[in-house]
Formats: structure tokens, C-alpha cells, sequence
């Protein structure tokens, strides 16, 4: 999955692959569309609640990175909200894509 959030005011992109609560999980910070910080956690081998939904571990990671970088964040009380986007591509066409083409 790949997404981008809102939290605190700022832009933010996951990167996560793998089971539900034993994922592979990647943040970025996004600054006008740029890559500015970046943090992750391994839920297989690294301490954390398993059972914790995958945005509990956007938030976590983003309350570290916010920290770690001195990020001055624009709205310091700003809840977790996913960033609806447009499908531009699918990774994997259908089974009915193929029967058409």
C-alpha cells in the first residue's frame, strides 16, 4: 500500500508491505511534493503492538519523525486523515482485463 495522509497539519506518504500488523512500514515527509524525512519500522522483528491499526503506526512514527527532525509542524493539534487520490494506474491489470485484450 501507498498512501498519503494528513497529520498535524502536514503531508505525509506510507510505504507499507507485508501482513496486517507485520508489515514493513516506511513514512516520508512530503514538503511541496518533496521527500524531506523519512522514518520506518519492521512490525516482524521490532517491538510493537501487532494488533494496532496501521494508521496507530502512522501516527507513532509520525510523533518520532516530528521529533527526530524538529519539524515545525502548521496545525500542532491536526487528527490523522488519509488523502483521498485518483487511481492513475493499477499495479496488475484484472482477470477481465486480459480475457479483453
Amino acid at each position: 500500500m501507498i498512501r498519503e495522509f494528513q497529520y498535524r497539519g502536514e503531508t505525509f506518504r506510507v510505504n507499507a508491505h507485508g501482513v496486517a500488523g507485520h508489515e514493513e512500514v516506511f513514512i516520508m515527509h512530503l514538503v511541496e511534493g518533496e521527500e524531506e524525512g523519512e522514518i520506518s519500522i519492521d512490525r516482524m522483528t521490532e517491538e510493537n503492538d501487532t494488533s494496532a491499526p496501521i494508521e496507530a503506526i502512522c501516527v507513532m512514527l509520525c510523533d518520532k519523525l516530528i521529533i527526530e527532525n524538529s519539524i515545525d509542524v502548521a496545525d500542532p493539534e491536526g487528527a490523522f486523515a488519509w488523502v483521498e487520490m485518483k487511481t492513475l494506474r493499477d499495479v496488475l491489470p484484472t482477470r477481465d482485463d486480459w480475457a479483453t485484450h
